[in-house]
């Protein structure tokens, strides 16, 4: 978006985004702290959160001074009204979905998750589902209907946000899938879809270990491996505005073929065929199951002192290890952080990936760049959604439009 500075409405609101934003990261905070965070005029802050007050988006807080006892007049703080609006987070994977209701805050205040195997059902199928748990969501918590204000859904792969064209999917084929259009015809609510590893970024920047960089990459280790880069505060998508496609960076020399077409992704190295294929105890392995019970099957006898679950599972590290070299030599952001949903799987790749990435990075990159394991739940994905569509309400009206990205 070209920003024109001389047009005085947009400022205005782009400055009314700033100390919302400021106001949120640092509750209860003072018109003057938010004036020196947000460099502006002690005259424009307080007229943007006076406007604010009105709004109904932000409440005053006169809280006594602990070095007046009960003598002068109370300190001034300002905070965000949770239940100013709400918008809707949903995560769709291979084997659930789960819809969560987030106040103005991003905290979560209802939440339902419904076992589907989605890649098994039509489009129109999914659109139900997620229509009627929106609907049970906010029933159950008594929130008024004009207070929803968006829906943001999560799904894994590589697609556009705009049109919904899925270029790569561990849930659905490639092609359109229209899935926040079908939504906003229903629900008459904005909805934006995003890729999963970008729900992880924003959750991880707004509420999680990255409050306070402006360079970082959230991974995502899941049937298939995601990658959201965030710089200069906001999501880098690149020249065809997709995102990383950090699963189909080239790691090996086996051959093995991706879903893309291509052979020696890094997904082909981090998906539980290899070890369903493996010769071990004489024979092959297979699994009817997911392939996430096929995983923590493979952790499971690893854990039992199976030598071949092992070293599949250091092979996965180190695959894994490579490409995450790779974004330190490449980007060489403040922190990379790698999330699991598995808490045993974290525990079994992450030696071996922190020695790959030693090995294979640049040693001042490496040192100045801090990696992060832990493993994500289903509240911090749906606070992600969330997040996707807080930032909308808090740059209205100055983004570009139904259904488009931040730039």
């Amino acid at each position: 978006m070209v920003v024109k500075i001389a047009d005085p409405l947009l400022m205005r609101e782009i400055n009314k985004y700033h100390v919302l934003e400021t106001i949120r990261c640092h509750s209860r905070i003072s018109r003057v702290e938010i004036s020196e965070r947000t460099l502006l005029s002690g005259t424009t802050v307080s007229a943007i959160t006076g406007a604010l007050i009105e709004e109904g988006l932000v409440e005053a807080i006169h809280v006594q001074r602990p070095e007046d006892g009960k003598r002068g007049r109370p300190r001034v703080l300002l905070d965000l009204i949770p239940e100013a609006a709400y918008v809707v987070g949903v995560r769709i994977s291979p084997a659930r979905i789960t819809t969560t209701v987030a106040n103005f805050k991003g905290e979560a205040v209802y939440s339902v998750q419904l076992p589907i195997q989605v890649a098994r059902r039509a489009t129109d199928t999914i659109v139900d589902v997620i229509e009627n748990s929106i609907h049970l969501c906010i029933a159950a918590h008594g929130i008024e209907r004009s207070k929803i204000k968006g829906v943001g859904i999560g799904v894994p792969g590589i697609f556009d946000p705009i049109s919904g064209q899925i270029h790569a999917s561990s849930v659905f084929d490639e092609g359109e899938v229209p899935l926040s259009r079908l939504l906003e015809t229903r629900l008459g609510l904005r909805t934006r879809m995003a890729k999963a590893a970008d729900l992880v970024a924003l959750a991880e920047s707004w509420f999680g270990y990255a409050q306070r960089n402006r360079s970082f990459a959230a991974i995502t280790v899941e049937q298939t491996v995601g990658m959201a880069l965030w710089i200069d505060d906001d999501l880098h998508r690149g020249a065809s505005t997709l995102g990383a496609a950090f699963g189909h960076i080239k790691v090996g020399e086996e051959g093995r073929v991706c879903s893309c077409g291509q052979t020696d992704c890094l997904n082909t190295y981090l998906t539980a065929h290899e070890y369903q294929e493996s010769e071990a105890e004489g024979k092959n392995d297979r699994s009817d199951g997911t392939d996430a019970e096929a995983t923590t099957n493979l952790c499971v006898k690893a854990a039992a002192g199976d030598e071949a679950a092992t070293a599949i599972l250091q092979k996965r590290g180190k695959m894994l290890g490579i490409g995450v070299s790779h974004v330190i030599n490449l980007v060489n952001p403040e922190k990379i952080i790698i999330v699991t949903e598995d808490d045993e799987y974290r525990k079994m790749l992450e030696p071996s990936v922190r020695a790959c990435v030693e090995e294979n990075s640049f040693a001042a990159h490496f040192n100045a760049t801090e990696i992060i394991f832990h493993t994500i739940d289903e509240q911090l994905w749906a606070r992600g959604a969330a997040a996707l569509m807080l930032r909308d309400i808090y740059r209205a009206p100055w983004n570009n439009g139904p259904g488009e990205e931040q730039k």
